[in-house]
């Protein structure tokens, strides 16, 4: 009887409505249970064997040794940090910079970001010792990393609440909410969140929606005081990934669109807030600048191959997007919707759907001509995750549309369903049943999940038999 209730209430649209009504009134309890989820994830998975016996890996150990060697060693020698946390075999390629340092390439912005967990990680560390525990104070163990971690996956949540802010600015609660938590569910920042959360991308997402939201407030001709904060958001997302560095092209192609319609503003005050946003980005960037001169020898040399082989301008920018290795809109399908609702955004913001628009072609056209854009071993499109606020904003277009239209019930089964769909690809790249690194095929694509599963459940019966 209960069961035929629940049906009948899903059939005559209550039941849709009444989600939809959840969403209007709980959005930030709702956002908070997807970040408590994200950070129960990560601690299940602490107890199991890791490859290298630490919790950080891949990109996220260079990233992580700038904290060790900083705030314990107080100097820029990775030798020990490196010996810890990178395999031998990578180890043995590492050779000595023109300073005779060993190279970082990696920012350090993250690790500027991590800084509070990982000191709250050396008390806790201190603590113990105190007690009695053989606890190294070396800033390698669990100890450290654990608070380390939860710091990245709470940057991601705060990244979050700053782009539901921003969707609230044009939409109601209820697009907003679901439109962000959809986007956070459904895209590769699921995976950057929970298992690589040493990765930068948490952190970069933080940084981006910062600045985005940033923008937004002030646009379309920010006060000078408004330029400085501007400047500093900036100076942040350059310091934790500068490949998202176009993002920072948006306010000043704004402001110059919006200074042609008001002529009779003074030029010496539009030079003025330019001069001011790049400087105080500056300021916030020269701490990277001052640590290439002291790793590799100059303020410019970022470790990073420069110079023609680097980059193939004959590079398709569609393949950035469509291809099975790691194709933004071929692994996650739910950001087809979002650039479909920055299109829509345009009947009502035509500005900020232009502009939006834009920042997302210059990140796709960047990343495309790298050598690197497929990110080696990537969940998905790991190095458009800048473009996710501003994505988010697209995709609130849409689901807002939807709500209008009296299609609530098709966009929550949408969501639940791609949602899904993301979720079984999360498992299919966390434990081998697709490459990390190399092009899948369209049978892993699709009837992959279905096998999948079948060889999960196989595996659950020859326990239970057991």
């Amino acid at each position: 009887m209960v069961s035929g209730k629940a049906t009948a209430i899903a059939n005559n649209g209550s039941f849709w409505k009444h989600s939809e009504q959840l969403l209007e009134r709980h959005p930030i309890l709702i956002l908070t249970s997807v970040y408590v989820f994200c950070v129960l994830v990560f601690l299940a998975s602490v107890p199991f064997p890791h490859v290298d016996g630490h919790l950080v890996g891949s990109d996220g150990a260079f990233y992580y040794a700038y904290l060790p060697t900083l705030l314990l060693d107080h100097d820029l020698d990775f030798r020990n940090q490196y010996a810890s946390l990178v395999p031998e075999k990578n180890l043995s390629r590492i050779r000595e910079s023109v300073t005779g340092r060993l190279p970082n390439k990696w920012a350090i912005g993250s690790a500027v970001l991590w800084t509070p967990f990982f000191l709250i990680g050396h008390l806790l560390a201190m603590g113990m010792k105190a007690a009695g525990y053989a606890v190294q104070l070396d800033g390698m163990g669990y100890v450290y990393q654990v608070p380390t971690l939860i710091g990245s996956i709470t940057y991601g949540f705060a990244g979050f609440l700053l782009i539901y802010r921003s969707c609230r600015r044009f939409f109601k609660r209820s697009s907003s909410a679901l439109a962000t938590v959809w986007i956070w569910l459904a895209s590769s920042v699921i995976y950057y969140t929970t298992a690589e959360s040493s990765m930068s991308h948490a952190c970069s997402l933080f940084a981006t929606a910062l600045f985005l939201a940033l923008w937004l407030e002030f646009r379309p001709m920010p006060k000078l005081h408004q330029w400085f904060f501007l400047g500093l958001s900036g100076g942040l997302v350059l310091l934790v990934r500068q490949p998202d560095a176009t993002w920072l092209l948006l306010p000043v192609i704004d402001a110059l669109w919006a200074f042609r319609r008001h002529l009779e503003a003074p030029w010496r005050s539009r030079l003025a807030g330019f001069l001011v946003y790049g400087a105080a980005a500056c300021v916030v960037f020269a701490p990277q600048m001052a640590v290439w001169r002291i790793l590799h020898g100059a303020v410019t040399q970022s470790g990073y191959p420069q110079g023609g082989h680097a980059w193939h301008l004959d590079t398709g920018i569609l393949r950035m997007l469509f291809s099975l290795k790691h194709g933004l809109y071929a692994w996650h399908p739910v950001l087809i919707l979002a650039t479909i609702g920055i299109v829509l955004l345009y009947r009502t913001h035509r500005v900020h759907s232009l502009l939006l628009g834009l920042g997302f072609l210059f990140q796709v056209c960047l990343v495309g001509i790298w050598q690197g854009w497929s990110g080696g071993d990537a969940f998905g499109g790991r190095m458009l995750i800048s473009s996710i606020p501003a994505m988010a904003l697209g995709l609130a277009a849409f689901v807002d549309w939807s709500f209008k239209r009296d299609a609530t019930r098709g966009v929550l089964i949408l969501a639940c369903a791609l949602i899904l769909w993301n979720g079984l690809f999360f498992v299919q790249y966390r434990f081998g049943y697709i490459s990390k690194r190399k092009t899948i095929t369209v049978n892993e694509l699709f009837l992959g999940k279905f096998q999948m599963l079948k060889d999960i459940a196989g595996r659950i019966q020859d326990l239970i038999r057991r």
